[in-house]
């Protein structure tokens, strides 16, 4: 019960932004992907009817607990650059024959906008893996600029 008013709480605080309202059209539950870039550990949900995912750092939780984590346990850390975000994301995009194209947010969240190969079917793709993927994904970090 602590949890929901938490999470409700924490939704009706960034509510106003038109990305928070959007992050609360993904899946609320558990990740589909557990990926390490480097030593940094991500969580990646596929939103089921946009080509977005939406990324987050930290351990597997589900969706409101890695929000309410981020906003709050997380909020000093500093926010790894952009391709490490990336990185992330194509861990699993790459697998299906998708790439990111557009990553967008702040803090220690991210939303990935992505193009498919034609005839990549993401849902039948992800439903297919997200087992092995929630064991664990692991990319190297790439190389700073």
């Amino acid at each position: 019960m602590r949890f929901r008013f938490l999470f409700v709480a924490v939704a009706l605080a960034v509510s106003g932004c038109a990305s928070t309202q959007n992050l609360l059209t993904y899946p609320a539950g558990w990740s589909d992907a557990d990926v390490m870039v480097g030593r940094e550990r991500y969580q990646i949900w596929f939103h089921e009817r946009q080509p977005t995912v939406l990324v987050q750092r930290g351990e597997p939780r589900p969706l409101g607990q890695m929000i309410a984590q981020n906003m709050t346990v997380r909020a000093a850390d500093q926010s790894p650059g952009i391709l490490i975000w990336g990185a992330a994301a194509n861990a699993v995009l790459n697998q299906i024959g998708c790439g990111a194209t557009e990553v967008t947010g702040a803090d220690q969240m991210r939303e990935i906008s992505y193009t498919c190969q034609p005839g990549v079917n993401v849902s039948a793709e992800v439903a297919a893996r997200r087992e092995e993927w929630r064991r664990g994904v692991v990319v190297a970090a790439p190389a700073a600029n």
